[in-house]
């Protein structure tokens, strides 16, 4: 995924690296991408989960409800902010896509409503991905 025309200022954290923010057993996404500046609305907050094999639908569910629960406790409560959960894949059965799709696979962050998993392709602009 790239990072070209992203929303500026940002931070990109690795999740999967040892000194992330993420429990030793917590399941967790890939990244999570806080950024942007908006007076209104405030920054986005994406987790991201990238994957060049199939995976199903109920995988990135957990691992992007897990990175949306880590965004929680490392953002202060108060600031809004611009939620969208992000699937990115090398080729995902269409049956996992439709999966993906269903509102019982809504991704909530704190006490928001749920958000539906933006599914984009290895090689797409994150500034594409995140959707109002």
């Amino acid at each position: 995924m790239s990072l070209d025309q992203s929303p500026q200022p940002n931070v990109l954290i690795n999740l999967e690296h040892e000194a992330s923010p993420a429990a030793a057993n917590e399941p967790r996404c890939d990244f999570l991408f806080v950024g942007g500046e908006d007076e209104n609305q405030g920054p986005w907050v994406a987790p991201i989960e990238l994957t060049t094999t199939e995976k199903r639908a109920s995988e990135f569910v957990r691992q992007l409800s897990s990175g949306a629960a880590i965004a929680a406790r490392l953002l202060p409560r108060g600031v809004p902010t611009r939620f969208n959960p992000i699937a990115v894949h090398n080729g995902l059965r269409p049956i996992e896509s439709r999966n993906l799709k269903k509102d019982t696979n809504k991704i909530r962050f704190r006490n928001g409503k749920p958000v539906s998993i933006q599914i984009v392709r290895c090689g797409s602009r994150l500034a594409d991905a995140l959707q109002e």
